[in-house]
């Protein structure tokens, strides 16, 4: 059996959903500790001069041990 473990991501990027394709359970891991300027609240998209932008989802300010919670 295989098993595939990621945390949520905003507009996870095709490999993401490759991996929930490939494997035979997938499990979001919820829990893991906040990375600042990582990609669980941040995306980035190529804008009409195909010049990178980011999205990103405001976040409240929070402690450095505060886990996700989703």
């Amino acid at each position: 059996m295989k098993i595939g473990i990621m945390q949520p991501y905003f507009f996870p990027y095709i490999g993401y959903f490759s991996l929930i394709e490939y494997v035979d359970k997938f499990i979001f891991f919820d829990t893991p500790q906040y990375i600042s300027h990582g990609w669980v609240n941040r995306n980035r998209v190529l804008n009409q001069n195909g010049n990178p932008d980011y999205i990103i989802v405001p976040i409240k300010k929070h402690h450095r041990k505060l886990q996700l919670r989703i």
